[in-house]
């Protein structure tokens, strides 16, 4: 871990730096502390996208919100200053007197028109702090020339002592958001579902899994790990049903069938996960890395004791008692449907025989009966 400082204000600014490991939404406040903390300057917190022309996620502070707007799609392209810093390695503080050739800039439309209307603030010192799939997260000020000494100096030597832990804080935050993973698929396991769960990223690739899932993926007959750890299932159809709705990034939910040339047919459901509040630069650098969805894969499974129990105290056929089962395991008439090859009206026939031959009333009613016999 990098050095604390010993000047207290900048202490207390790397206790608000390090609290965005738990509140990833404060790192959306970064470039206002940082304007605070110096007096001055146009902060900025930028994902740089990879690829060509050059696009950019920015959040800042002290710039023209009319101009800010145009910024990712216009002015990141025309940006010389971030052209150069892209070449430079991570967490190197690097000025605009260092990488612009003043010949010609001066008349260039990124000075006419983005930093001339708002102050003349062509003065700039900045760092990547981090490199991902997605781009690289830069920290930035602009600042006019007479701010050179106020915002110029004291700025940089500000960024210069605090890059190491913003890219120190970055990469807890990641970790804190795999640990609560990590916690979740445990607690999964405490619960004993009958289903296997996967958190996925937007690539398709294993963040984390609970025991059932890593025994499928041990089994390897149905589901595997493939390049860089993407979920690969052996139904060629699967897979596209699971990359186009990652395609869309875990925001289209809905379930899946998975022919593993068993009997009966597997189901995936793909759920989306609650992105976390944080400022757009840093949720789309995290996108990149962390999980966005749960996959959960339903195997048909084996009748246990209480299937036969059932099926002689209610006089259910066989086909009954295992939709029950699947009521039960908490599938939808549809994927009920999708799972035995059926139409949704033939499902929906055979839950209102189980109503009558359990005396119930509506699905929830018939669940409970069920968990209250032991299931």
């Amino acid at each position: 871990m990098p050095p604390l400082p010993h000047n207290a204000a900048i202490a207390g600014l790397l206790d608000e730096i390090y609290h965005s490991v738990i509140s990833p939404e404060r790192w959306g406040t970064l470039p206002e502390r940082l304007a605070a903390a110096v007096g001055g300057g146009a902060w900025a917190l930028q994902l740089v996208r990879p690829g060509q022309p050059r696009r950019a996620d920015l959040h800042g502070c002290n710039f023209d919100p009319k101009l800010v707007a145009l910024y990712p799609d216009r002015y990141a392209a025309l940006n010389p200053w971030l052209a150069s810093l892209l070449q430079r390695p991570a967490l190197q503080l690097t000025h605009d007197h260092h990488v612009i050739q003043r010949k010609g800039f001066f008349r260039s439309e990124f000075y006419t028109e983005f930093l001339r209307p708002q102050g003349d603030i062509h003065r700039t010192f900045g760092t990547i702090i981090t490199r991902g799939d997605t781009g690289s997260l830069v920290v930035s000020c602009n600042y006019a020339p007479s701010e050179a000494e106020a915002v110029g100096v004291t700025g940089s030597q500000l960024l210069a002592t605090l890059a190491p832990h913003l890219r120190r804080a970055f990469d807890l935050t990641k970790m804190a958001g795999h640990s609560t993973l990590q916690a979740g698929t445990r607690l999964i396991d405490g619960l004993g579902l009958p289903h296997a769960c996967y958190a996925i990223d937007s690539r398709g690739r294993l963040v984390a899994c609970d025991s059932r899932g890593a025994a499928l993926l041990e089994r390897g007959d149905a589901l595997c790990l493939g390049d860089e750890r993407r979920l690969r299932f052996a139904d060629a159809e699967a897979n596209a049903a699971l990359d186009d709705r990652l395609l869309q990034e875990g925001r289209v939910g809905g379930s899946f069938v998975v022919d593993d040339r068993a009997p009966q047919r597997m189901l995936a459901r793909l759920s989306h996960l609650p992105r976390p509040l944080a400022s757009s630069p840093i949720e789309s650098l995290f996108r990149g890395e962390r999980a966005i969805a749960v996959l959960t894969v339903i195997e048909p499974g084996a009748p246990g004791a209480l299937d036969e129990d059932l099926t002689k105290l209610f006089e259910l056929t066989p086909t009954e008692t295992l939709v029950l089962r699947r009521l039960c395991e908490g599938l939808s008439m549809a994927e009920i449907a999708a799972m035995r090859e059926v139409s949704v009206n033939t499902v929906r026939n055979q839950i209102r025989s189980l109503f009558e031959k359990t005396g119930t009333r509506r699905q929830a009613e018939l669940v409970a009966l069920v968990a209250r016999l032991g299931g």
